[in-house]
């Protein structure tokens, strides 16, 4: 099959978040299945890849404006990347905003880059069979698809898929765009992309793609449901025989204990001697006492609401004011409160607790390897990455049963357990995890050790999750008309 991918970041070209790791690796497992696989990136300031050659490309994007940009065709490894040049609206500092604001004109920009990547297809006389775009961004190019092309006999055989990657974010954007982006205006209504006046790009692509899906089974269902979709409940329903979930996989190239280039002792499930050894080295790092027998909690991630900080702080607060035998690393960055408050903490608790406020990629891995747990209490988790990586570093996830946390993780008490779970978004229930897994270590350690064991078996590539979207595929061609698949 030829296949389109429409994304904003693909790691190894450029990369804010999950969605980057996706686009790189969903492209290159399919490429390995034997596809044609195309990814359209724009071509933002600073990139390392570009041509010699770009080609130029001219198009409308309304009725009434002519646009005009490059494509630069370039290659990642195995991966063809269409890079889309226009300098108004790629060459600036940030990708979606600066100093924590996004650009005003977003709307217009993501879908110049879609129009972009559709009208090269045509140019180049390379036509896709499936469309595969993902998150906000990218969500009018099913309605391009469909009405733009509605004429062209080029993609009459061409279908869509959006991967909704996180459905909290859904590009709402004024209706005094519609015109600018070549919506119809008869097309702006309540059924297809209106949204309390406003024009909801992800809505938009909701009801447009042939199908939809989200990236992981438990996200899906949350999403169906109007306590836990971010209001997409009632699109998604109307939507619900075209619509599914497909779990992300990991890269276990880049996250091996056994090759991990950030480690200073390499180990695998045989031999956990070099797992003792990282958990020493992060204790150096973060300046705590070494105490190999003192259960040590990491955390990496974001400092936001999404990510559980209103209790997992709390929590923490409560616990160490306990003063059990524990150690806590985190590292992360985001809203200014929360790093305030664990920054406190660690000024009370310094032989307890170590926090470093940013980001640091090697640091990431030495807290996987060399913490026992590693607690991910995410409010919602549309997959989630470090889970994954945790189970295959020995590292037993402490995560809240939402998303895909609860389908990759098999909460203690099972006997197939692989990690400690709790239900609620709530201090207790926070608290009660991280008490249980204390207790593990320190009271029933030959099962931790069971535990861990079994962690370390567990795999989820990302040829497994291409096979899905093969499948998806497949079923989506099989329909003759531009609607519902099954």
């Amino acid at each position: 099959m030829k296949i389109l991918m429409i994304v904003s970041e693909m790691d190894g070209i450029v990369k804010t978040g999950g969605l980057a790791d996706f686009g790189a690796a969903m492209a290159e497992a399919l490429v390995d299945r034997g596809h044609d696989v195309r990814v359209a990136l724009p071509k933002y300031k600073d990139l390392s890849l570009w041509s010699k050659n770009p080609v130029p490309l001219y198009f409308n994007l309304n009725h009434f404006q002519r646009y005009g940009c490059l494509v630069h065709p370039v290659h990642l490894g195995s991966v063809a990347v269409r890079l889309i040049e226009h300098h108004d609206f790629f060459n600036r500092d940030g990708i979606y905003g600066d100093n924590n604001f996004s650009y005003p004109d977003n709307v217009l920009r993501y879908a110049f880059f879609c129009k972009a990547a559709l009208e090269d297809c045509l140019k180049s006389d390379w036509i896709p069979d499936i469309v595969h775009c993902n998150d906000w961004q990218t969500s009018v190019a099913p309605y391009y698809l469909k009405e733009h092309y509605l004429d062209r006999p080029e993609f009459e055989g061409t279908r869509s898929l959006l991967t909704i990657h996180n459905g909290y974010f859904q590009g709402k954007e004024d209706r005094r765009w519609i015109d600018a982006i070549g919506i119809r205006p008869e097309r702006f209504t309540h059924d297809l992309m209106e949204e309390y006046g406003l024009l909801n790009q992800l809505k938009c692509g909701i009801m447009y793609a042939d199908a939809i899906n989200a990236v992981s089974p438990g996200y899906a269902r949350e999403l169906l449901s109007p306590d836990t979709s971010h209001n997409l409940w009632p699109y998604l329903n109307s939507r619900k025989v075209s619509f599914q979930g497909i779990l992300n996989g990991c890269d276990y190239s880049l996250w091996d204990p056994r090759t991990d280039p950030f480690l200073p002792h390499h180990f695998f499930s045989g031999d956990l001697t070099g797992k003792q050894r990282c958990k020493k080295a992060l204790q150096k790092r973060m300046g705590l006492p070494e105490k190999s027998k003192n259960p040590l909690l990491g955390l990496v991630a974001r400092l936001t609401a999404q990510k559980g900080f209103d209790y997992l702080i709390p929590a923490l607060e409560r616990l160490l004011y306990e003063d059990p035998p524990i150690q806590i690393v985190l590292l992360g960055s985001g809203e200014p409160e929360y790093g305030s408050r664990l920054h406190y903490l660690q000024r009370q608790y310094p032989q307890k607790m170590g926090f470093v406020n940013g980001y640091d990629n090697g640091l990431s891995h030495l807290i996987e390897a060399g913490s026992d747990f590693f607690m991910m209490p995410s409010l919602f988790e549309p997959c989630g990455l470090n889970q994954l990586y945790s189970l295959a570093y020995g590292t037993l996830p402490i995560v809240r049963e939402t998303g895909g946390l609860k389908d990759t993780v098999v909460g203690f008490g099972k006997d197939s357990a692989t990690g400690i779970s709790f239900v609620s978004p709530d201090n207790d229930s926070c608290y009660n995890g991280l008490k249980q897994a204390i207790s593990l270590y320190t009271e029933n350690h030959p099962l931790y050790l069971e535990i861990q064991q079994r962690a370390m078996k567990q795999k989820f590539t990302w040829e497994k999750s291409a096979e899905e979207y093969e499948g998806l595929y497949r079923k989506m061609l099989k329909n003759c008309n531009r609607g519902e698949l099954w």
